[in-house]
């Protein structure tokens, strides 16, 4: 299920407690207010994200591959959950009209965090690498299904609720309900 509404206003007043948190929120670093006002929305509520997370419970975010955006997510959710471990989606083709001399692959990183312990940790090297070209009709930044189940799979628990914050296409919230969970996800652009 999809709430569509701006998830800034939704989340402070969602009163469930996901056992997985899992989004691609928008990605936002440049100089201008627009820009610091997206940043400083994701910032918010991945951090009200995780602290509404069931202890033992996972938070996944997706984020650009580069450290100032791996660190940002990081320290906006720092005290409340614990990065453990990470994964790689590589893009044999980027949408992106960023170039990089020498490196012509794309690259999504996946940080998985950790609220308190769990009783196991996922499956080794269930979440380190996928290759998969992104999807080119739709959304601009639409996640492919198949990158979405690579993500989410190794950490749904049929029955317990995953939220997505930054829903987008619904593509988390549909690979969460594929394995067996309740998903909701807010998303303000239809």
């Amino acid at each position: 299920m999809i709430v569509i509404d701006d998830a800034l206003d939704l989340i402070s007043s969602f009163d469930r407690r996901p056992f997985l948190v899992a989004t691609d929120p928008p990605y936002a670093f440049g100089a201008d207010v627009k820009e610091h006002a997206i940043s400083a929305t994701v910032a918010i509520v991945l951090r009200e994200s995780a602290r509404k997370l069931q202890t033992g419970g996972w938070m996944l975010v997706m984020c650009a591959s580069s450290w100032r955006s791996v660190s940002y997510m990081i320290e906006s959710v720092r005290g409340l959950v614990e990065p453990v471990r990470f994964g790689i989606w590589t893009k044999p083709k980027s949408r992106s009209k960023t170039r990089t001399p020498g490196w012509s692959w794309a690259s999504v990183l996946v940080v998985a965090f950790r609220k308190g312990t769990s009783k196991e940790l996922p499956a080794s090297g269930t979440l380190d690498h996928i290759e998969a070209p992104p999807v080119t009709t739709g959304r601009r930044a639409e996640l492919p299904a198949i990158v979405a189940d690579w993500m989410i799979a190794p950490f749904a628990t049929p029955g317990e609720l995953l939220l997505d914050p930054f829903a987008g296409s619904g593509a988390i919230v549909a690979a969460a309900e594929r394995a067996g969970m309740e998903a909701i996800g807010f998303e303000r652009n239809p």
